[in-house]
């Protein structure tokens, strides 16, 4: 969404980013491979892997490169947290309060500039809501599991919007009522699966409910 919506200012630049942002991706995780042997090979199995990174350097006296390292891990969460954001409080706000607030008759949608107004400030709030439960899943959940665990929950809620996407694509008899049932069906067996059984492990829900629920 970042890169095909908010940081496209022409849409020929979609041809570039159809194979360039593929293959950075494909470039960045090449380094994984030998990171991930390497930490499998030579740090016990009591060492998280999530820290491999780190603990490489340190376990042979890097010191400087951890310290590098440690540098380059701070920025890049940063940057991935303010990227995150921004692409989210700018859906919240084109899918969802925008369409809401033109559909009250008491929003004016005359005057340009109170409209670009209003829209920075829904932005806006909606970064401080989106960080601020983001904080508080981190502190209720998220230490409760490793970076993949999180990761895989993430990307399972992201896969329930790939049949609708494609069917609407390519399956010329696919409609919007079946495309919202079947997303709302694929969240509500994601959240069952996924949402709860970390909520139960974190001990905010009931814990029965992973063996009687």
């Amino acid at each position: 969404f970042q890169v095909s919506v908010i940081e496209n200012m022409e849409e020929r630049h979609l041809r570039t980013a159809s194979w360039l942002f593929p293959l950075y991706l494909f470039v960045i995780n090449i380094f994984v491979l030998p990171i991930a042997f390497g930490g499998k090979l030579l740090m016990g199995p009591d060492t998280d892997a999530d820290t491999y990174v780190l603990a490489l350097p340190l376990q042979h006296g890097a010191l400087s490169l951890s310290l590098l390292t440690f540098i380059g891990g701070f920025s890049a969460a940063t940057s991935m947290i303010i990227v995150e954001t921004i692409a989210l409080s700018t859906m919240v706000s084109n899918h969802i309060v925008t369409p809401i607030l033109l559909k009250v008759k008491g929003f004016k949608t005359n005057v340009h500039d109170t409209f670009h107004s209003s829209i920075l400030n829904i932005r806006r709030i909606s970064i401080v809501i989106i960080l601020a439960l983001a904080y508080l899943y981190d502190k209720l959940v998220g230490h409760q599991f490793s970076l993949v665990s999180l990761g895989l929950i993430s990307f399972a809620a992201v896969a329930q919007l790939a049949p609708a996407v494609f069917g609407g694509i390519y399956w010329k008899d696919a409609s919007k009522k079946g495309a919202i049932a079947g997303i709302a069906t694929g969240f509500g067996i994601w959240f069952y699966t996924l949402v709860i059984p970390s909520m139960a492990s974190s001990e905010i829900i009931n814990s029965s409910l992973l063996t009687a629920g």
